[in-house]
């Protein structure tokens, strides 16, 4: 997710969808009588025999928000507040569908609060700012930057890799190869400090150039995908965006995390070693002792109807961050994140046991 403006002064934030989270996340924060204006299509009829869906930008007082997980899109249905007055009338009632990629813009008249917030800031946390992307095969590599604005395609690097049968050769022309590669994702690296890295190509080049590229002490920390295309030309670049692998590789890292932290706590109550709670009151109280390193907050809970309930959840958030305690929200749409919510879906890791 992107959160593209926030403007406190008019209780009013823009955000653009990259994942499947991110829907999940909107799906979540949006919540009756929130005010959304996003582009979508009406049909409007211009003649008793003719009609026509029209392209045009809606503000809609929310009623109800579906989450359409197969469909990976939401339904945001409400009541029409300003759009082309020539093709709608105001105070009917219209559906807003949103999909990857779209933007909208979420007014609350009562502003944001930062417990509200939290859940969109995760997500921008975790959705990536910049990504590299190397399509490879024999002798030929190209590579993009994909950052939330689009890609750019900086360098394509030639080298003749074959040889008549000569192993000895071939594999230093092969290592020539990759090092070309390695210089220019240096280069890259150093101004744009990625966190991935997506390496994908036909055969077994691109695993051979990842395990080379992990050797490389800039490359260390980074999380380095591979992936299969049929070339490693800019139509190689292209391919890994058609299958949305970029998208997929932050996504499941995000639920690699929830998941870790997940059987980490579970690890503990098993242990009954005492650094691990659950339930609200063994949670609040341990927060109110300063004794939480990370609160684990089920997004179930958080996207609530019961307002009573999701502003006791919010109330624990705040005072977790007031004691600088990480937080998780955990995602309800894994194994591990459907497994957590069936045990109430709100629970710490703690610093240090507490006693009683």
């Amino acid at each position: 997710m992107l959160i593209e403006e926030f403007d406190p002064k008019h209780n009013k934030i823009t955000v653009r969808v990259h994942s499947v989270d991110d829907l999940y996340v909107l799906y979540s924060f949006i919540k009756p009588g929130d005010m959304v204006t996003a582009k979508t299509s009406r049909k409007v009829k211009f003649t008793e025999k003719e009609s026509a869906r029209v392209p045009m930008i809606l503000t809609i007082e929310v009623q109800n928000v579906s989450f359409q997980e197969f469909a990976e899109r939401i339904r945001i249905r409400g009541r029409i507040l300003s759009g082309p007055e020539k093709y709608v009338s105001f105070g009917s009632y219209h559906t807003i569908n949103i999909n990857l990629g779209d933007s909208l813009i979420i007014e609350r008249p009562e502003g944001f609060t930062d417990e509200d917030l939290e859940p969109l800031k995760e997500a921008e946390k975790m959705s990536f700012r910049v990504l590299l992307l190397v399509a490879i095969e024999e002798g030929e590599a190209t590579i993009g930057i994909l950052s939330n604005y689009g890609l750019k395609i900086v360098a394509t690097i030639r080298e003749n890799t074959a040889t008549k049968g000569i192993s000895d050769e071939r594999s230093s022309l092969i290592k020539r190869f990759f090092s070309n590669i390695y210089k220019v994702l240096i280069e890259i690296q150093s101004k744009y400090s990625a966190n991935y890295i997506i390496i994908a190509g036909p055969g077994f080049i691109k695993e051979q150039f990842s395990e080379y590229l992990k050797k490389q002490p800039e490359f260390r920390n980074v999380r380095i995908i591979t992936d299969t295309v049929t070339s490693g030309t800019v139509s190689g670049i292209h391919e890994m965006l058609k299958r949305g692998t970029p998208q997929k590789a932050v996504q499941d890292h995000r639920v690699t995390l929830e998941t870790m932290k997940i059987e980490e706590f579970l690890m503990h109550i098993g242990r009954d070693d005492k650094l691990a709670v659950y339930g609200y009151e063994d949670v609040k109280k341990a927060i109110e002792y300063g004794a939480v390193d990370t609160l684990l907050v089920s997004m179930s809970l958080i996207s609530t109807y019961n307002i009573d309930q999701r502003n006791k959840i919010m109330h624990l958030i705040k005072l977790a961050k007031n004691t600088r305690s990480k937080i998780l929200i955990i995602s309800n749409l894994h194994p591990a994140g459907k497994q957590f919510e069936r045990i109430g879906g709100i629970a710490a890791i703690l610093r240090y046991p507490l006693k009683g």
